[in-house]
């Protein structure tokens, strides 16, 4: 089963120009902060360098999110979605398949940006394991938003746009750092953007323990893509 949908994937990937250069994505933002990031830093502007870093690790997940969310909608436009349903497949199980698939090369990208632009060279490796796990979790759940309000292409770039101004709201994190964050809480990206804050600077933060932000973050991550998994699959029809 596993294999069958990474097959599909990837024939979307070669059809698609789209998906195309979102396979290569990954390879051009680690090109950009190579070179960005020390740029801004010898601007003697850490400000603009610490909000670069935000956004680019965050936007893998978004990004991976938006083609997982875009093939949902061509197997729903392909009549996929319905044919399973006639099928011994369980259609939950198809979808499950084609997040985690979405997640892992969020999880590619992000290590790729931290290997390739050094990016957070004072990050201890737990804290890295902490980003890395978290940061690419907002994929999954902008994938079943785009699918749970958008019926085609069309939609669906409506529904991502509109997503992506979620996407800014963590930044906040560079400048919330006492009880006032917790008003970030419901935001997914928020908490690797807390872990991320946490590592470049140097100040006492509303709680100083990386594992409790971790851990919190984890199950609000969970819980909403939860929760937007059970709504789209009311949506389409899954049971």
């Amino acid at each position: 089963m596993f294999k069958r949908v990474l097959l599909h994937e990837l024939k979307n990937i070669t059809r698609d120009k789209m998906y195309g250069f979102l396979a290569i994505y990954p390879f051009i933002m680690a090109v950009v902060a190579y070179f960005l990031v020390p740029y801004l830093n010898s601007l003697g502007n850490p400000l603009a360098s610490q909000i670069v870093t935000v956004v680019f690790i965050l936007m893998n997940g978004f990004m991976f999110g938006a083609v997982t969310g875009f093939t949902l909608l061509d197997d729903q436009d392909d009549k996929v979605i319905l044919s399973l349903r006639i099928t011994p497949i369980d259609v939950k199980y198809y979808v499950f398949i084609k997040l985690i698939v979405g997640y892992i090369m969020g999880i590619f990208s992000t290590l790729l940006l931290f290997v390739a632009a050094d990016f957070l060279p004072n990050v201890t490796f737990i804290n890295l394991i902490y980003i890395l796990i978290l940061a690419p979790m907002s994929g999954p759940i902008i994938a079943l938003f785009i699918n749970c309000f958008a019926t085609n292409k069309v939609e669906g770039f409506v529904m991502m746009k509109l997503s992506g101004i979620i996407l800014m709201v963590p930044i906040a994190a560079l400048f919330l750092t006492n009880w006032t964050e917790i008003f970030l809480f419901i935001i997914p990206g928020f908490w690797p953007a807390r872990l991320i804050s946490m590592t470049i600077l140097p100040i006492d933060f509303f709680i100083d323990q990386e594992f409790i932000y971790f851990i919190v973050g984890l199950f609000i991550n969970l819980g909403l893509a939860y929760i937007i998994f059970r709504w789209y699959s009311k949506r389409v029809g899954i049971r």
